[in-house]
């Protein structure tokens, strides 16, 4: 996201492909630093003309609705076959506090932090909404518990981290849901292309308004 604009929430693409968007030239290196400068652990990024970037994941943590959009704009006759979304763990473990640490955070900036940083969760319900009637589509794969008291900051944890996610993976429930995805992937069923199901997101919106 770009510093410069943060309380905007509007998501910066770094594309290797093309686009009816300008690109912006950087380098994949530039990138992966942009994408992981978050405030107290990494400094920002300026990359073309001056402009400073920072972590994505300040009000875009689950970049879902992004990812859709961007089909949408660049294959929208073409079918969905699913879409995966793999998080971090509960929103606990998602907080980017303040610290007396390497990069100080002004108050004005950690108000807008805690105004824009969103609950992933939020927006996994909302595709759930929108895959509804397409069950086979959308998949969400997200450690619940254990990891709740693991920072950002603690890298030597990796371990517990590690040990939390296997026994999430042991789960019969999660078995069988990726047992399912793969075969989703392996061979994809054609149900509604990208326009389609914004025709029909929009067009259930309207139901839900109206009744």
């Amino acid at each position: 996201m770009n510093a410069y604009n943060m309380d905007a929430n509007i998501p910066v693409l770094f594309r290797s492909y093309e686009s009816h968007e300008p690109h912006s030239n950087c380098k994949i290196w530039e990138a992966a630093r942009a994408t992981s400068a978050a405030p107290t652990f990494f400094k920002r990024i300026e990359i073309g003309r001056a402009q400073p970037y920072i972590d994505g994941g300040l009000g875009r943590n689950n970049p879902s609705r992004v990812v859709l959009d961007e089909a949408k704009a660049l294959f929208s006759a073409r079918h969905i076959g699913c879409l995966v979304s793999i998080g971090a763990g509960h929103a606990e473990t998602i907080n980017i506090k303040q610290s007396r640490g390497f990069q100080l955070v002004p108050t004005d900036i950690s108000d807008t932090l805690k105004a824009i940083t969103t609950d992933c969760e939020a927006m996994h319900e909302a595709m759930l909404g929108l895959f509804a009637k397409l069950p086979t589509t959308y998949f969400r794969l997200n450690v619940e518990q254990g990891m709740q008291g693991i920072k950002l900051s603690e890298w030597e944890r990796l371990g517990n981290v590690e040990a939390h996610t296997a026994q999430y993976m042991r789960k019969k429930e999660i078995g069988e849901k990726l047992a399912l995805l793969v075969d989703v992937i392996r061979v994809p069923r054609a149900q509604l292309t990208i326009e389609q199901l914004s025709k029909q997101h929009s067009f259930d919106r309207k139901i839900n308004v109206f009744i």
